[in-house]
C-alpha cells in the first residue's frame, strides 16, 4: 500500500508540469448542423453564458465566479477586473482548501482507496484487450509503473497519466484563477473557505461505474493515439464565457475521432456531468446558504455554473436575483 501511495502521490505532483494548450478550438470547424444544434441547446440551458454572477436576496449578497484551474497569461487581465468584488468580500469559498490540497501530495492511504481498485481487481481486466495494449503503450512512453497503475481506478489513470495541456478542469493543477484568488485573499487577509473536502470531491469522480471509467478511458486512448488535434474548445469557451459550448461538444469530437458511437459517448459524458457537476453542486449549496457572511465570493469551476442542476439556478431557485457582472 505504501507504495502505491507514494507513485499516486507522485503522479499528482507531476500534473503541474502540464504545457501550454496548443491544440484546436473545434467551435471554428462545425458542420452547419451541429454549429445550429450547439446553438440551440445554449439557448435551452440556463445561465449557460457569464464567467461572474451576482446573486441578491434581502442583505446577502453573492458573486460567484466561474474559474479555471489550470494556468493561463490570460488569467492576470481577469483579476483585475475581478479585484474589486473579491475585495469586498467578508469571505471567499472556494471548491477546496489549499491546506487540504497540499494533503492529497502526501496521499494519506485513507484518501489513496479512490484511486484504488477493489482488491483482487486490475485495470487490465476492465480494459478490453486492444485498449490494454494502447495503453502499454502510453505507460512506457511516460514512464509509468504498470504494476502500480494496474491497480488503479481508471479515472485516476486517465486524469493523472493521460496528460494535455488543454485540460484546464483537473485536481492538483496550479496558477489557475482559483489560486490567483486564494493568493489574494491571503494578502488581504479574507477569511477563505472550502465547500468541500478533497476526500469529498475524489469521492465522487470515484463513484463512477468502473465499467463507466474504463469506457471513458478506452474513448480517451483511441483519442490519443488517433492523430486527432488536440481539444482546446474548453479553454477558449472559458474565455469567451460560454464554457458549456465544450461541454455540449465533447460527445461529437469524439465520436469524430473514435470508434465509439455519438449515443455512446453522450452516455458516458451525462453520467461523468452528473456525478461531477451535478450532485457536488447540490451538496454545495448547503455550505453557500449556511455561510455566516452577509458579502460572499463562491469561486468555483466554470462548468459548475450553467445548467438546470447548476449553481446559478439553484440559487434562482432559493429566490435569489441573480444579475451578469464584469470579468
Amino acid at each position: 500500500m505504501k507504495r502505491i501511495v507514494l507513485a499516486l502521490a507522485l503522479a499528482l505532483q507531476a500534473t503541474t508540469g502540464f504545457a501550454a494548450c496548443r491544440g484546436l478550438d473545434y467551435r471554428a470547424h462545425l458542420p452547419a448542423d451541429t454549429e445550429a444544434r450547439l446553438e440551440r441547446e445554449m439557448a435551452a440551458t440556463p445561465f449557460s453564458r457569464g464567467n461572474h454572477w451576482v446573486a441578491t436576496k434581502g442583505s446577502r449578497t453573492i458573486h460567484v465566479i466561474g474559474t479555471m484551474h489550470g494556468g493561463d497569461a490570460r488569467m492576470a487581465k481577469v483579476m483585475r477586473t475581478l479585484r474589486p468584488a473579491l475585495a469586498a468580500a467578508e469571505a471567499i469559498y472556494l471548491e477546496t482548501s489549499q491546506a487540504d490540497m497540499e494533503r492529497i501530495d502526501g496521499m494519506p492511504p485513507s484518501m489513496a482507496r479512490n484511486f484504488l481498485l477493489p482488491k483482487g481487481q486490475e485495470l487490465r481486466h476492465l480494459l478490453d484487450q486492444e485498449a490494454w495494449q494502447r495503453f502499454e503503450l502510453t505507460a512506457r512512453v511516460s514512464g509509468a509503473n504498470l504494476d502500480t497503475v494496474n491497480r488503479m481506478q481508471p479515472w485516476a489513470v486517465s486524469m493523472f497519466l493521460v496528460q494535455s495541456g488543454c485540460r484546464p478542469y483537473g485536481f492538483g493543477l496550479r496558477r489557475g484563477l482559483d489560486d490567483r484568488i486564494a493568493d489574494f485573499a491571503r494578502r488581504k487577509r479574507i477569511p477563505l473557505g472550502a465547500l468541500e473536502t478533497p476526500e469529498q470531491a475524489l469521492a465522487a469522480v470515484a463513484s463512477l461505474p468502473l465499467r463507466d471509467q474504463a469506457r471513458m478511458l478506452e474513448l480517451e486512448l483511441e483519442l490519443l493515439q488517433s492523430g486527432r488535434p488536440e481539444d482546446a474548445t474548453p479553454v477558449e469557451a472559458y474565455f469567451d464565457q460560454s464554457v458549456w459550448t465544450a461541454f455540449i461538444l465533447a460527445p461529437w469530437v469524439s465520436a469524430q475521432y473514435s470508434s465509439f458511437s455519438s449515443a455512446e459517448t453522450e452516455r458516458l459524458w451525462r453520467q461523468y456531468n452528473r456525478r461531477l457537476l451535478d450532485l457536488r453542486n447540490s451538496r454545495w449549496m448547503r455550505v453557500i446558504l449556511a455561510a455566516g457572511q452577509d458579502r460572499i465570493v463562491v469561486a468555483v469551476g466554470a462548468a459548475h455554473l450553467p445548467g438546470r442542476n447548476g449553481v446559478l439556478n439553484l440559487l434562482q431557485a432559493q429566490g435569489f436575483t441573480l444579475n451578469r457582472a464584469p470579468w
